[in-house]
């Protein structure tokens, strides 16, 4: 997946550019203030990495994570203060952000539907289940690719605090019945890129963001868009979405 992707080459330009640095400093080249200047500024690139990613899921249908765009600039950004003396926090203080797990838990419990669960059991930041034939999924934070070759479309009911979700339903198997699928969150983007010969029904809404379905956008605040395509009502084989975020984009695409 592209979250994996770029932590690969990120990982491999730092492992680089560390041992380069190395070197300089080690046959003189650069001085020892000069490294010291690398040493306190080099998470920068770490925050315009971070920036593009949150950037580029508003953007890219295919790319980015508001969700991990952000953390990732957060944290960079704290270092560097740390670095200069700003605060008291190093590159390895990351777990000291763990309360960031106790405000999407807040979120939670602010935002979506207040249910105990029946057992008496503690919050869970996952949650996986079927219910007859649908498949439910409930996480606070995190992204949700569905983009593999030949992924196979069943019923789906997701939610998430913080997340974003892409799916590619050119690379799905679509089974020939009504599939439906609910996607819920409080904050995050939803991108889904349907083929040409599949009939859908969308009914989205979003407090706050734009809703784009092919051709047709609705803009503003606390908006809806309901589109379907002429071939739903008597299609065999066909999508029922139903979308909503508090905070966020949605953009269906045909290809």
């Amino acid at each position: 997946m592209k979250s994996q992707s770029l932590v690969k080459v990120l990982l491999s330009f730092l492992l680089i550019a560390a041992g380069v640095f190395l070197i300089l400093e080690n046959i003189g080249i650069i001085s020892v203030e000069i490294s010291d200047i690398i040493a306190k500024n080099w998470p920068i690139l770490l925050i315009v990495i971070g920036l593009k990613w949150f950037v580029d899921s508003f953007r890219d249908s295919k790319g980015g994570s508001w969700a991990f765009g952000s953390f990732l600039a957060i944290y960079a950004s704290l270092v560097v203060l740390g670095n200069y003396g700003v605060l008291s926090f190093g590159f390895g203080d990351i777990w000291e952000l763990w309360p960031l797990l106790l405000i999407y838990i807040g979120l939670h419990f602010l935002f979506f539907t207040k249910r105990k669960d029946k057992k008496g059991n503690g919050v869970k930041v996952t949650i996986d289940s079927d219910r007859g034939n649908t498949k439910n999924n409930h996480s606070f934070v995190g992204s949700h690719n569905f983009n593999e070759e030949n992924w196979t479309v069943e019923p789906l009911e997701m939610w998430s605090g913080v997340g974003d979700y892409y799916f590619d339903f050119t690379k799905a198997y679509i089974p020939n019945r009504d599939t439906p699928i609910t996607i819920k969150g409080w904050v995050g983007d939803v991108r889904m890129l349907m083929p040409e010969d599949i009939a859908f029904r969308i009914d989205a809404t979003a407090s706050v963001g734009d809703i784009k379905v092919l051709e047709k956008e609705a803009n503003g605040v606390s908006k809806n868009l309901v589109y379907q395509t002429p071939d739903y009502e008597e299609a065999v084989q066909r999508l029922t979405i139903h979308l909503h975020l508090q905070v966020g984009d949605i953009r269906i695409d045909r290809v």
